[in-house]
């Protein structure tokens, strides 16, 4: 690569979400479809879990407190607004 050739930023660049943009930490916004995150699909999390939850033999107790704390994610607080359109780590 010599100093004419465009800067071809490939691999990992440290993005982050604000006011509704992706933006690295010059400032730069990033297109939505061009991030990638390490998020999991939440399929494959409550698989997980329910596996872990099964082959430990966890008491109905402690499956009930995961059961409310699902349903507590699903549901964010109305005092922060969620961003417009694609969220972050879709697909």
């Amino acid at each position: 690569m010599t100093a004419s050739e465009p800067d071809d930023r490939h691999g990992f660049i440290p993005v982050s979400y604000e006011n509704g943009t992706w933006k690295t930490p010059e400032g730069t916004e990033v297109p939505w479809y061009e991030v990638q995150t390490d998020l999991l699909p939440e399929a494959e999390v409550q698989g997980e879990l329910e596996r872990v939850l099964s082959v430990y033999g966890v008491s109905d107790v402690v499956v009930d407190a995961f059961d409310q704390f699902r349903k507590e994610l699903k549901h964010p607080s109305t005092d922060e607004p969620s961003p417009s359109g694609e969220g972050p780590g879709g697909g």
